[in-house]
């Protein structure tokens, strides 16, 4: 029995030592087979991903490209309208930070030593991508840079990176042509992603900033920063240089420029100045401004909110987003439509005794501003009599003058290479019944005719107009950028050549009655301020009734336009447009502007032949 019981004994013995043996076996050959997976077959991503618990992959951002004025030469001292500095920004990727807790103390000390808003950095990580890398703050000095790196165990993963902060060099002056750059939006983001925009980036938010800015913007590069266990800084590499932007040279003068701004400086309203043989801008400004270097900081959000609140509109360009009644500028389309009808002649005179009085069922008096007797089309330019007009516009009739207004495009953008530009309103007979359910009638032919009632323009459609007329019924689109040259200035990457956008025909002798009438205003009525400029100029006035219920003194807009020289060649022209918001009269308040641009510009030789020539694209 006792043999019998060690056989069994045994027997059991043997069976658990081969179950035992078999799963030591197979537990061994899943262990060799899960090595064999982790060395060989997934070796290679799990020592990307040790890296990556040891590396940091800070971003470096482009420098943006700098922005010259229209007389840069290559190799000398140019004026740089725009440029940019290095600093630093601090940032951070809320997900490689333990947990919620840690998150919100990090951020609480932080808050105290950068002068940031605790909650509003907070509610910007919990409306992002927990790996999106959060910019806490922008431009910091190097000082605190080395305070961070100093404690780097109280600000765990709290990285910061070298960045570029935009510099405009001129504040105001040049802020609605160049505009400025912010960070950029979720909806803009969303938007611009595809094309390699990242959500940290600045981007431009208006003027040269935001039209151009896939050229300016370059490309960015990133350090790799190595860390220990506890995320403090070991080493670092460039893995990629950044790219820095293209450089612009625009087609506006500094020196235009500054003497158009001074000439505002008190005023608001708007002034452009262009070569009409090439459409380039010499200068653009509009009133009230702004200084783009205290909005381009993510810090100064209370900033750009209390301009876009303020009442006076300073974000708004007037120059291309505003549209104003013409006022007696619009004088010279009646004049251009009569003519080109075959209803009037230059010669054909009639009696200003100060009104007009439209007969009909009712009889309405219009008025003038003074008596000016027996005029005639070039004395009715000169002196701005509204009476002459008044008859001169219902002869025409109300369809020759809307057709005249629009062939000059009046009722279009320009397209210049600014972004935001609004068009132009001519009403039409049409337009006026679907709006109020009534007919045209002539008392609105009459309002027409003299640039009131239903007409707005904008100041560059004024200068498209005058731009026309100098060009003989040709008008090039407006630009603002010359060139644009890479980031050190060696090479010219694209050069803009003029660009014919209308060309409307108009018989010669009908320009001629329209050019005699606005030198004439110059040498002897409304435009008098410029008589004594060295160059000869031509001009008209304009001042608009705006039916505004301001309590201020004046509540008249002021217009003036012209150009410079008379009777000189297209090419050696420039066309000056003013408008004054409720300003006196056009003759008080907008050509002692203009009269200032064109004395600078003879001054800086754009009337002479050698200035023509280094001067024109």
């Amino acid at each position: 029995m006792q043999s019998s019981l060690k056989v069994k004994l045994l027997e059991v013995f043997r069976l658990r030592m081969y179950f035992f043996m078999s799963v030591s076996a197979v537990a061994f050959f899943l262990l060799l087979i899960q090595l064999v997976n982790l060395q060989l077959v997934q070796g290679r991503e799990y020592q990307i991903k040790a890296l990556r618990n040891r590396e940091n992959y800070i971003p470096i951002p482009a420098a943006r490209g700098d922005i010259y004025d229209r007389n840069f030469t290559e190799g000398e001292k140019n004026v740089m309208i725009v440029s940019s500095r290095p600093s630093f920004n601090i940032t951070t990727i809320p997900a490689k930070i333990k947990s919620e807790k840690e998150l919100i103390t990090v951020i609480d000390i932080l808050s105290r030593l950068l002068k940031i808003d605790k909650d509003e950095v907070l509610s910007e990580i919990k409306n992002l991508n927990p790996w999106d890398r959060v910019v806490l703050k922008e431009d910091v000095e190097f000082d605190t840079i080395v305070k961070i790196a100093a404690h780097q165990e109280r600000f765990p993963n709290i990285d910061w990176e070298d960045a570029s902060v935009r510099v405009y060099n001129s504040s105001e002056m040049f802020s609605h042509v160049v505009g400025y750059v912010g960070n950029i939006s979720f909806d803009e983001y969303k938007r611009l992603k595809p094309e390699g925009y990242r959500h940290y980036q600045k981007i431009g938010k208006s003027g040269i900033e935001k039209q151009y800015d896939r050229l300016l913007r370059g490309r960015d590069g990133y350090v790799r920063r190595i860390v220990d266990v506890h995320q403090r800084t070991e080493g670092e590499e460039i893995g990629m240089r950044p790219q820095a932007g293209d450089n612009l040279v625009l087609t506006i003068d500094y020196n235009i420029q500054n003497t158009a701004y001074e000439a505002m400086k008190d005023l608001k309203g708007a002034a452009i100045v262009i070569k009409p043989y090439t459409g380039e801008v010499l200068a653009m400004v509009s009133k009230p401004d702004f200084d783009p270097n205290l909005i381009i900081s993510k810090n100064n959000i209370s900033i750009v909110k209390k301009l876009q609140t303020d009442a006076e509109r300073p974000f708004l360009n007037r120059v291309i987003q505003s549209r104003y009644p013409p006022a007696s500028t619009f004088k010279l389309i009646t004049a251009i439509a009569a003519l080109e009808t075959e209803r009037a002649v230059p010669e054909k005179s009639y009696y200003c005794p100060g009104k007009f009085t439209l007969k009909g069922y009712k009889d309405h008096d219009f008025y003038d501003y003074d008596a000016h007797g027996t005029v005639d089309m070039y004395w009715a330019i000169a002196k701005s009599c509204s009476v002459y007009f008044y008859q001169l516009g219902l002869l025409a009739g109300p369809s020759a003058i809307m057709r005249y207004a629009e062939d000059f495009g009046l009722n279009r953008r320009s397209g210049i290479d600014i972004p935001g530009e609004v068009e132009g309103f001519i009403p039409s007979r049409q337009w006026k019944y679907k709006a109020f359910g009534q007919p045209w009638f002539d008392g609105d032919t009459v309002n027409m005719s003299i640039g009131q009632g239903f007409v707005h323009l904008t100041p560059i459609g004024m200068c498209n107009f005058v731009s026309a007329i100098v060009n003989n019924g040709i008008v090039y689109r407006p630009r603002v950028v010359r060139e644009i040259r890479t980031n050190d200035n060696s090479r010219v990457i694209k050069s803009f050549r003029r660009e014919r956008i209308l060309e409307i025909p108009l018989n010669l002798l009908t320009l001629e009655a329209v050019k005699k009438g606005m030198r004439l205003s110059v040498t002897s009525g409304t435009s008098g301020r410029l008589g004594y400029l060295k160059v000869p100029a031509a001009g008209k006035t304009g001042t608009a009734q705006t039916r505004s219920i301001r309590q201020e003194k004046y509540s008249q807009h002021a217009w003036f336009i012209g150009y410079a020289p008379y009777e000189g060649p297209p090419e050696s022209a420039v066309v000056t447009v003013i408008l004054v918001e409720y300003g006196v009269a056009g003759a008080a308040s907008a050509a002692p502007i203009a009269e200032r641009i064109f004395y600078k510009l003879n001054e800086l030789g754009y009337f002479t032949s050698a200035g023509v020539a280094s001067k024109s694209l």
